[in-house]
């Protein structure tokens, strides 16, 4: 048996490979869960280029595009619809494993176990590279050998279909188990609850453009300790992409990650569109959601042209990066110029 309601990746916006499966469980169960993410407050980040990178990592970082701007999201509010069960598997639980994951989707819940990709049958790191990732198991096959999973094995950003034996799944846990690793065991359930007091109406509060902006105008420095690491927050970091855009931009050996990330730009504008259309519609402020509204569109055509232009002068092996330059300027231009019709749209709202 596997939980009832059917699951589908879920690809509208990529937030990680952990919360676009926790939206896919949530909108498997309402519809209406597709419009929680417009409310995410979201912020631009960029790991700072000069400052010291843990064991001397920074041209690896730069050749992937791991040095490249990011949108990041703040997803809490997913947790507050589901419940999550955490333990730690053992060398003893490895014969059992069927079994637990098993008696997890006849209880109607999700699994998220870690497993190395490296033993995957196909994908990016299989064969390849060691990857641990919690993989997101929502049923099994027909067959019984192997389970459904959804994953991000296959091309960057997005979510797929996809089957995982149930030997590679004993084969990586006493692998790593075996090297020392902690590998964890995560059950997921929707809280019934919860989700029946969700407004599956949806509506945005007028405030909630004051929050967005304040998001992108906080420029500042943060510091994590888990990766031990300094960022610029806001839309500094795309003025600073703009800076240092030969040496980001110019040192990329391999296009992957730089598609995801500009990808993930044109896709936050796509969300901020359907924000402010529900705005436009709810609102008496119609002029200045709809102008906001226009502005995204733009800004998401704007940052998928962007992707292409990069993409294809590195396919050609053209090193000469004029055109995407003057593009990217124009970008961070107009997204200072949104961040000005989201003062006037607030400045309004409060009036």
């Amino acid at each position: 048996m596997t939980p009832a309601h059917r699951i589908l990746p879920y690809n509208d916006i990529w937030l990680d490979c952990v919360n676009n499966n926790l939206m896919s469980i949530l909108i498997s169960h309402h519809s209406s869960f597709e419009k929680l993410p417009l409310t995410f407050k979201t912020q631009y980040w960029k790991k700072l280029i000069n400052q010291t990178f843990p064991e001397d990592n920074f041209e690896s970082l730069l050749h992937q595009g791991l040095m490249l701007p990011k949108v990041q999201y703040d997803t809490e509010q997913l947790y507050h619809y589901l419940r999550f069960e955490d333990q730690l598997i053992e060398q003893s639980d490895i014969p059992f494993l069927d079994e637990m994951i098993q008696g997890a989707l006849d209880k109607q819940k999700y699994v998220f176990l870690d497993v190395d990709r490296f033993f995957y049958s196909s994908g990016r790191e299989s064969g390849k590279i060691h990857f641990i990732h919690p993989t997101f198991i929502h049923g099994k096959c027909a067959s019984g050998e192997a389970y459904t999973v959804i994953e991000d094995c296959l091309s960057p950003g997005r979510m797929h279909d996809y089957q995982t034996p149930l030997e590679v799944i004993m084969e990586s846990t006493q692998n790593l188990i075996q090297s020392g690793k902690k590998v964890r065991f995560i059950m997921v359930s929707v809280h019934e609850g919860s989700i029946r007091n969700f407004n599956h109406e949806f509506s945005v509060q007028d405030s909630f453009i004051s929050e967005l902006r304040s998001n992108l105008l906080d420029d500042k420095v943060v510091f994590l300790e888990q990766y031990g690491l300094h960022y610029q927050l806001g839309l500094q970091a795309l003025t600073d992409y703009v800076e240092e855009f030969e040496e980001l931009v110019g040192n990329l050996n391999e296009t992957s990650i730089f598609a995801l990330r500009s990808s993930s730009f044109a896709q936050n504008h796509k969300k901020n569109h359907r924000l402010f259309k529900l705005l436009e519609d709810q609102s008496s402020h119609t002029n200045l959601y709809k102008k906001l509204a226009e502005q995204s569109v733009e800004l998401s055509h704007l940052w998928e042209i962007y992707r292409t232009t990069v993409i294809k002068m590195i396919a050609s092996n053209n090193r000469v990066h004029d055109q995407a330059f003057v593009k990217l300027e124009e970008i961070v231009k107009k997204e200072y110029n949104m961040v000005q019709t989201m003062k006037m749209a607030a400045e309004v709202s409060n009036s």
